[in-house]
């Protein structure tokens, strides 16, 4: 089997950046890091408050739909309203548990498919970061190590205030 490796563009890679461009690369995380911790209940909310839109709309369009079918079956079988919706319930029932037998016979293979995929994309990520960590020269990793030392140190000064 043949491997093909990507390009990966001179800004992305991480063996060949100048001391600059890597003091900026880790400031750059740890602002963001800076600004989620500083944030986090505005974003925390946000991110609820789409949520909740979002099971809004959900719910409309599970209305509708169930407002077409409840129409539907008025029309072409001639049933009144409680009988359709005994309908619409009952089909509703048998396709959840339908939907639930199916996940239970598929979730050991799932599992299993997430695991190795999530173990094999660990792995990639450790190597990269290795083969980088070694060419990395001596002077470059003593201001790596100093600059994520004092990133770290400022988030903790942040937080214990």
């Amino acid at each position: 089997m043949k491997t093909v490796k990507k390009n990966i563009p001179e800004k992305h890679n991480k063996r060949f950046e100048s001391d600059r461009q890597m003091l900026k690369r880790v400031s750059r995380k740890f602002g963001i890091l800076f600004f989620v911790i500083s944030m986090f209940d505005v974003l925390l909310d946000w991110f609820l408050s789409l949520i909740d839109g979002v099971i809004h709309l959900m719910h409309l369009s599970i209305e509708a739909i169930e407002y077409s079918f409840i129409v539907f079956f008025e029309h072409t079988l001639h049933l009144n309203h409680f009988q359709s919706e005994i309908i619409i319930v009952n089909g509703s029932i048998i396709i959840a548990l339908y939907m639930i037998y199916r996940l239970i016979l598929a979730a050991p293979v799932l599992f299993v498919r997430f695991k190795r995929n999530f173990l094999a994309a660990w792995l990639r990520y450790i190597r990269r970061e290795y083969s980088c960590w070694k060419a990395m020269s001596l002077s470059h990793k003593i201001q790596f190590v100093s600059a994520y030392s004092f990133g770290t140190a400022c988030l903790l000064f942040f937080v214990t205030l």
